[in-house]
């Protein structure tokens, strides 16, 4: 390999790692965030035995040799996942009721999509809601079609994505099911992001794309809600249920028939589908920032 290879497989292992080329974001935002990722080694003993972590362990150093991985996993698009990471859990993107967001372990980021992973409080029942998150910068519509279709095929065995390492806020560990959102943005736009971030943080709190993210959540959250029910044949083709109030009233009328699997998932999804439409229900201000705008 020639020096200059070397040089840039470097640059790119730092990138990999959350350490792109803005310092100033770096120091104050990414490495405080890298380093409370849920680490396999803290499960040895407590949730899993040592061989099966290590096995884990194993298999992502196996994967992360791929060319196909080191092509996804772009430097802009870590940059991207700490950028939601700081906008959600400081920012108050996705409201108050957010209790923590931990980036995954690098297991269930690999081999579940998901790079963090958001816990609400439902402060009337005093449990934690889970949304998984999966950032990208890629505007290729077939990249994005890949990642909502590994959803769909996920929910057509009525099965939702299972993070292996999670850890709640109250400290106890073990896997949970959860829904998902892919949630994307420009690399130009994510570098602004970082700048208003690293500088000004408090100007990100009602960034523009802030209320784009939570939109493309809550159409996601529906979307994945509409497949289910009309897969199980509780919702008639053609017909769509367009908002949190609709889903609340479709499963308050059909109680008796939302028990078992298809229930548990429309139910987690409902449950964050209200803290997100909450969120966005927040009058966008009238001269808000646009990252990349002049």
């Amino acid at each position: 390999m020639s020096v200059e290879r070397n040089m840039l497989a470097g640059l790119e292992a730092r990138k990999i790692f959350g350490l792109g080329n803005n310092e100033e974001f770096n120091r104050k935002i990414a490495r405080p965030h890298r380093d409370s990722a849920f680490r396999p080694e803290d499960f040895i003993g407590k949730v899993y035995p040592r061989e099966e972590v290590r096995e884990d362990e194993e298999k992502i150093r196996r994967i992360k040799k791929s060319p196909d991985y080191i092509h996804e996993k772009s430097s802009e698009a870590v940059d991207l996942e700490y950028v939601l990471m700081e906008g959600i859990k400081v920012s108050g993107w996705f409201g108050e009721n957010v209790e923590s967001v931990r980036k995954t372990a690098e297991y269930d980021d690999i081999t579940n999509g998901t790079d963090f992973v958001v816990a609400f409080l439902d402060e009337d029942t005093d449990k934690f809601v889970y949304l998984a998150v999966d950032a990208t910068t890629s505007a290729d519509p077939s990249v994005l079609h890949r990642k909502a279709g590994k959803v769909f095929e996920k929910l057509s065995q009525a099965k939702m994505v299972e993070i292996k390492y999670l850890e709640d806020p109250d400290g106890k560990a073990g896997k949970a099911e959860m829904p998902r959102v892919v949630l994307a943005l420009g690399p130009e736009k994510t570098v602004a992001l970082q700048k208003l971030m690293a500088e000004k943080s408090d100007w990100a709190r009602d960034a523009g794309e802030k209320y784009d993210f939570l939109a493309s959540a809550e159409e996601q959250l529906l979307e994945f809600i509409n497949y289910v029910l009309v897969r199980a044949r509780l919702l008639g083709e053609g017909r769509k249920l367009k908002n949190f109030d609709d889903v609340s009233r479709f499963l308050g009328d059909h109680e008796d028939e939302m028990g078992g699997r298809i229930g548990e998932i429309v139910r987690k999804h409902m449950e964050v589908l209200n803290f997100i439409s909450q969120a966005g229900k927040r009058k966008k201000p009238a001269r808000d920032f646009q990252a990349g705008s002049n």
